[in-house]
């Protein structure tokens, strides 16, 4: 028997003795048994049987080559002997050894799962508290260690250089008096690719939020997003903050700010949405001064919930006021909410930020009033953000590369007169609606759309429309398709060049470039770094979000249900009591037949015909 049999055999010495496990072949079957080593030394390896009584014996030694071990003698047998289940030898690391491979393949595996697997393939018990240092272990070992990942941010910044030109990449820490070894603060990170797409293709507003880390050290997820063509979200920048303050906003927009100039862009007109987070007002004004804050409304209807207004009125009027588009509209449904409660309006009159679309800039033809293509961002991102900073920022690099690339070869096959998708989609929705309108040409590119019993005026030269749906979205709205196609004009003409193949060609002009991993990286003379001095506290780390006590419960169905019938909330349509259908009688029963079924053997199995009335069978 060679050296290598006899691995599985050395144990670890426990009080005084070596407990191990040694698999022998019996008639019946393969156990395990428990075993006591009376000697083990470079030389020489002698074991019993555990249990008492047990005559089992085995004795190897070297042999003469000093590689090569030997049995020389096997005596006894395993009469009475039941197989060890709780096995003293098994260790941590031998379980993430033979368990890695399952919980590679599923991070998520719960530990339950994994208990059950070790007993079903290795036949023994192990404590359930185990398997969650074991899990912990195993993801170590996966992603690497979150010291190991601090240290390795300045190199990783810069590789990101060298391999994509032009990209951003700042690694910013602070020295310690105490401590030589600097400690990590923040970071922010662009690459060329996004930068220059969005500068060159997207529209120019940006959504900005922020998202907790929920691994060993906490911190702060920022990230800035714009809106391509096809109305998809367009990662621009991204960067890890210690908390969500004044300070660490004015971090990142100063960032942002010096990542615009680098490709020769001063503009500071931008249109910023958000929440309505601490700090974030003045961060952005102080790095952009003619920068337009757009509130998110979601955000500030749950505040109004939290402040005591809530129901179905005030639900309906709210996002009338949010999705108007003309200041009629608008004044109308403030008036209504007025009635309701005036404190509510007075609520609503200090939100500095603008949340109505009537609003909005028609310059960046786009109507979010929500911050939902951030949100889509911050899920994609949830289940990295309790790995190493490394491993997150690697996730959201090869996200944002094969996602691009996608783009990439699809932008390149378009005609530059081309609508994308979505605006495609959006035209003939509204051309649909188009046909219920009448229009009448009033001279000098002038129209006068009827829409029921609405008139409507519309002006071709300057793409506008009363109802403000075509400035607010940078489309033609119903209205205007109706002047458009009596006068045989093509309604692509008339739609915004950020929804056209040529802005989807520069927003995706160029691609990202793949990079090695750190074990090919080149040496550097940069300071490693440190993990920053907070930690997470003590219990298992939160996971899910904490929401508010007015908000909707996770796959729980929202209190808010909407009608199909008269579009109200607050109900559905059968307890629906407008329009038709109103009636609460219950639903027509199916008329039942009289036909006879017969089975098999010739009996019938209709039942029999009710008294006072005669069957239709003779």
């Amino acid at each position: 028997m060679g050296i290598g049999g006899l691995r599985g055999v050395l144990g670890r010495r426990e009080s005084g003795r070596i407990c191990i496990s040694f698999r022998v072949k019996m008639k019946m079957a393969s156990l395990w048994f428990g075993l006591s080593v009376e000697k083990a030394d470079s030389r020489r390896y002698t074991a019993v049987c555990a249990v008492e009584g047990c005559d089992w014996r085995i004795h190897a030694s070297k042999m003469v080559d000093k590689f090569s071990w030997a049995i020389k003698s096997l005596t006894g047998e395993h009469r009475q002997c039941g197989r060890l289940e709780v096995n003293p030898i098994v260790t941590t690391k031998w379980l993430v050894g033979k368990l890695l491979p399952e919980i590679e393949a599923n991070l998520d595996i719960p530990v339950l799962t994994l208990k059950k697997m070790t007993q079903l393939k290795y036949r023994i018990q192990v404590k359930t508290r185990l398997f969650y240092k074991v899990k912990a272990l195993a993801k170590e070992v996966i992603n690497g260690s979150f010291s190991e990942s601090y240290a390795l941010l300045p190199r990783y910044a810069e590789m990101i250089k060298d391999t994509n030109p032009g990209s951003y990449a700042l690694i910013t820490w602070h020295s310690d008096p105490v401590d030589v070894q600097p400690k990590f603060k923040a970071c922010f990170f662009s690459f060329g690719a996004q930068v220059r797409g969005f500068l060159k293709g997207c529209r120019p507003m940006m959504g900005i939020d922020g998202a907790h880390l929920s691994g060993f050290f906490k911190g702060i997820l920022l990230s800035a997003l714009g809106i391509d063509g096809n109305n998809e979200i367009f990662l621009l920048a991204y960067g890890v903050v210690d908390t969500e303050s004044q300070e660490s906003w004015n971090y990142f927009m100063r960032n942002l700010r010096a990542l615009f100039e680098r490709e020769g862009c001063s503009r500071d007109d931008w249109t910023f949405i958000s929440d309505r987070m601490r700090g974030v007002d003045l961060a952005v004004h102080e790095n952009f001064p003619r920068a337009t804050r757009r509130c998110c409304a979601q955000h500030l209807y749950m505040n109004c919930k939290n402040g005591g207004w809530s129901g179905e009125l005030f639900h309906k009027l709210f996002w009338i006021v949010a999705n108007a588009y003309n200041p009629f509209v608008y004044n109308k449904a403030i008036e209504k909410i007025s009635e309701f409660d005036p404190n509510a309006t007075k609520y609503l009159d200090t939100c500095t930020g603008q949340w109505s679309r009537h609003q909005f800039d028609p310059a960046v033809c786009c109507d979010h009033n929500t911050t939902n293509y951030v949100e889509s961002f911050n899920a994609l991102t949830k289940p990295y953000r309790d790995l190493p900073l490394l491993s997150l920022f690697e996730a959201i690099r090869e996200w944002s590369m094969e996602r691009i690339g996608v783009k990439f070869d699809k932008a390149a096959n378009m005609e530059p007169n081309h609508l994308t998708d979505y605006a495609k989609h959006e035209i003939e929705l509204r051309s649909a609606e188009s046909r219920f309108c009448y229009s009448t040409a009033c001279g000098g590119g002038e129209f006068e759309v009827k829409d029921g019993n609405v008139k409507i005026p519309v002006n071709l030269h300057n793409r506008t429309c009363g109802c403000g749906v075509w400035q607010g979205s940078g489309m033609p709205c119903k209205h205007g398709l109706r002047a458009i196609y009596n006068q045989r004009l093509d309604p692509v003409d008339f739609v915004s060049t950020y929804f056209k193949g040529a802005a989807y060609k520069q927003a995706y002009a160029e691609h990202m470039h793949p990079m090695a991993d750190p074990t090919q990286w080149p040496g550097s003379t940069l300071p490693t770094i440190k993990p920053p001095g907070i930690k997470r506290g003590a219990g298992r780390p939160q996971k899910q979000r904490r929401r508010g006590a007015m908000e909707a419960r996770k796959r729980k169905r929202h209190t808010s249900v909407k009608c199909s019938k008269c579009k109200e909330m607050g109900h559905n349509a059968r307890t629906c009591k407008s329009g038709a259908g109103t009636s609460k009688a219950p639903p027509k029963q199916r008329a039942a037949t009289n036909k006879r079924k017969t089975t098999s053997d010739g009996a019938s199995t209709s039942k029999a015909a009710p008294k006072g009335k005669k069957s239709k069978q003779a």
